[in-house]
C-alpha cells in the first residue's frame, strides 16, 4: 500500500550510501555496455553463458548489498510486503497498460521521427539460450531490477530530495543501465521506466510491477529467441 512507500521514505539514505548502491551497478553496466560494443559492433550477443553471467554477478552484487542495507534498516519485505495473489492480477492489468502506453509511444515516436524507429525492424539482439536459463534470467532479473530501481532508489532519493526528483532519477538510472540495447534503450527501456516507476509511486505496491516485468521479459526474450 502507499502507507509503506511513505514509511519507507522516512528513512534517511546518506549521500555515500546511494552512490554506493546505485553507483555499482550502473558501473558495471556501463562497462559491459561498453565491451559489448567493442566485441559485438553490430549488435548485442545473447548466450546461455553471457545471461549466466549477468545474473551471477547480479546475484553476487544483490548478496553484499543486502547485509549492508539491512544494517541501515533498509529491509526488502518491509519496503514491498508480503506477495499477494491479487498481485498477479495486477501485475497482469499494469502489463497490459505498459504494452498500451509503448505502443502508443512507439507510434508516435515513428510519425515524429520515423528515422530513429526504422533502423530497429531489424532486430539488434543475435543468440540464442536454453528454456532453463531463460526461465531464470525471466525471474530473477525483474525481482533484482525492480527492489534496486523502485524498491531502493524511490524511498532514497524522495528522502533526501522529494518524490518527483525520486521518480525521473529512478527512471533514468533504469534507462541507464540498459545503454547496452544502444537507442533501444530510450525507444524501448523508456517507456516501460515511465509507467512502471509511476504504478510503484502511486500505489507503493511492488509486487505487482514485478509481475507486469517478468511477463514482459518472457515475451520479449522468448520472441528474440524465436526470430534469431
Amino acid at each position: 500500500m502507499r502507507s509503506r512507500l511513505e514509511k519507507a521514505i522516512l528513512r534517511t539514505a546518506s549521500t555515500g550510501e546511494i552512490l554506493l548502491v546505485l553507483g555499482i551497478p550502473m558501473a558495471l553496466s556501463l562497462a559491459s555496455a561498453g565491451l559489448g560494443h567493442l566485441r559485438h559492433p553490430t549488435g548485442v550477443v545473447f548466450t546461455d553463458r553471457n545471461m549466466l553471467l549477468s545474473m551471477g554477478i547480479q546475484v553476487i552484487l544483490a548478496g553484499c548489498l543486502l547485509p549492508f542495507l539491512y544494517r541501515r534498516q533498509w529491509k526488502p519485505l518491509e519496503v514491498a510486503g508480503i506477495p499477494e495473489a491479487a498481485d498477479f492480477a495486477r501485475g497482469l492489468g499494469l502489463w497490459l497498460g505498459l504494452v498500451g502506453f509503448f505502443y502508443l509511444s512507439l507510434l508516435l515516436l515513428y510519425l515524429l521521427a520515423p528515422g530513429l524507429v526504422t533502423p530497429l525492424r531489424k532486430s539488434p539482439f543475435t543468440g540464442t539460450m536454453s528454456a532453463p536459463v531463460i526461465a531464470i534470467a525471466v525471474i530473477l532479473d525483474p525481482i533484482i531490477e525492480e527492489f534496486l530501481w523502485l524498491g531502493y532508489t524511490i524511498p532514497a532519493l524522495a528522502n533526501r530530495f522529494g518524490i518527483r526528483v525520486a521518480y525521473f532519477g529512478s527512471v533514468l538510472v533504469r534507462v541507464a543501465a540498459h545503454a547496452y540495447q544502444g537507442r533501444l534503450a530510450i525507444i524501448a527501456i523508456l517507456p516501460v521506466a515511465i509507467v512502471l516507476t509511476w504504478y510503484y509511486v502511486r500505489t507503493g505496491r511492488l509486487w505487482p510491477v514485478i509481475v507486469a516485468h517478468i511477463i514482459q521479459d518472457a515475451i520479449a526474450i522468448s520472441v528474440m529467441v524465436a526470430t534469431t
